[in-house]
C-alpha cells in the first residue's frame, strides 16, 4: 500500500524531547476518544468499533503518507521494517485488544486497568533485553510515578469479590501482547516515519481481529458490520481521534524516545479521562482518582526533566 512513494532514510528527532512529547499527546487524545467511544458502545459493539478504527486507520494514514512524501514525514516504510510493523499490530492491537476485551468481560473495567498499569515496566524490560535500552534513575522514577497513579485512580472501580482466572489471565495476556507489540513496533519504526509506520501497524492490527473473528466463527458477522454505514457512522470520530491521530502520535514516541518511557507517557490517560469522566460522564473519582491523577502529572514532569536533560532522547 505504502511502497508506490519514493524510500527515504527516516529522519531523526524534529527537536529535542519529541519521543516524549508524542507519547503523552498520545495519551491525551486516547484519554478524550475514550469518554467518546463510551458513548458509541451504548449503540454499538466494541469489536466491531476494534474492527472499524483499524481499518479505517490503516487506510487513511496510508493514503497520508502518499500525499505528504518522504520530505514531510510521510512517504513509504522501509521494506525491512515491514514485517516487524504488522507483526506488531497482530500482536498488539489484534490479540492484546481481543484479550483485553475478554478481561473486561470477567473482571471489569478497573480491576483490568489496574493490572494494565505494569505495561511500562514490561516494556522498559522487555527493551533492556531486546535493544539495550536502560532507563535512568530520574526516568525510573517518573515510571514509578505513572504507573502508581493510574494504579491508584483506577482502584477505586474496583469490585469486591472472588478474582476470575479467566479474566485476570487475559489481562495480563493482554499486557504481555502490548508490550511485545510496542517492542516489535520500536524496530519497525527505526527506518520508517511515524505515520507510515502507524498506517502498516494497523493493517496488522486489522488483519489480526479478522483472525479471531474467524477462530470464533465470527467473520461474516464482521464483514457485514464493517460494510454498515451506520457502524462507520457511530465509530468513526472516536477512531480519527483516538487510534488514527493517537497511533501515528504513539508511533512516534516509540521511534523518538526510549521504550520505558514511551510506555510509561502512553499511560497517562487518567490524567484527562479522570477530569472528562467528572464534567461529561459524570463520575465522582473520589480522593483515589485525584491523588493518582497527581502521581501522574508528577511523574509526567519527571520524564518530561529527563527529557530536557537529553537523556532519554534517541536518535
Amino acid at each position: 500500500m505504502l511502497l508506490a512513494s519514493p524510500f527515504l532514510q527516516a529522519s531523526p528527532a524534529p527537536f529535542p524531547g519529541a519521543g516524549e512529547a508524542a507519547a503523552f499527546s498520545a495519551a491525551m487524545v486516547w484519554g478524550v476518544a475514550t469518554v467518546w467511544f463510551t458513548f458509541a458502545f451504548r449503540k454499538g459493539k466494541a469489536s466491531d468499533a476494534v474492527l472499524v478504527k483499524n481499518l479505517g486507520g490503516a487506510i487513511v494514514l496510508g493514503l497520508l503518507a502518499f500525499v505528504l512524501g518522504p520530505e514531510r514525514g510521510g512517504g513509504s516504510a522501509d521494506p525491512g521494517s515491514i514485517g516487524w510493523l504488522i507483526l506488531s499490530g497482530m500482536i498488539g492491537l489484534g490479540l492484546g485488544d481481543w484479550l483485553y476485551f475478554v478481561a473486561l468481560g470477567h473482571i471489569g473495567v478497573g480491576r483490568t486497568l489496574i493490572l494494565g498499569q505494569t505495561l511500562p515496566v514490561l516494556t522498559a524490560f522487555l527493551a533492556w533485553f531486546t535493544h539495550g535500552e536502560w532507563l535512568n534513575g530520574m526516568e525510573w522514577l517518573g515510571v514509578a510515578g505513572i504507573v502508581a497513579g493510574g494504579w491508584i485512580a483506577e482502584s477505586r472501580r474496583e469490585r469486591r469479590g472472588h478474582a476470575d482466572g479467566i479474566g485476570v489471565a487475559a489481562a495480563l495476556g493482554a499486557v504481555l501482547a502490548f508490550a511485545v507489540g510496542n517492542t516489535m513496533m520500536a524496530e519497525g519504526v527505526r527506518n520508517t516515519e511515524p505515520i507510515p509506520g502507524a498506517s502498516w501497524r494497523l493493517v496488522g492490527g486489522t488483519l489480526g481481529i479478522l483472525l479471531v473473528r474467524t477462530f470464533a466463527g465470527e467473520l461474516r458477522p464482521a464483514l457485514r458490520s464493517v460494510s454498515s454505514a451506520p457502524t462507520w457512522k457511530l465509530f468513526l470520530l472516536p477512531s480519527a481521534l483516538g487510534t488514527w491521530l493517537g497511533m501515528a502520535l504513539l508511533t512516534g514516541g516509540f521511534k523518538w524516545a526510549k521504550q520505558g518511557v514511551a510506555a510509561a507517557l502512553a499511560a497517562t490517560t487518567p490524567l484527562i479521562s479522570i477530569p472528562l469522566a467528572v464534567l461529561i460522564l459524570k463520575e465522582r473519582p473520589g480522593w483515589r482518582g485525584w491523588l493518582g491523577a497527581v502521581l501522574v502529572v508528577v511523574g509526567a514532569a519527571v520524564l518530561a526533566l529527563a527529557a530536557d536533560g537529553g537523556s532519554a532522547a534517541v536518535s
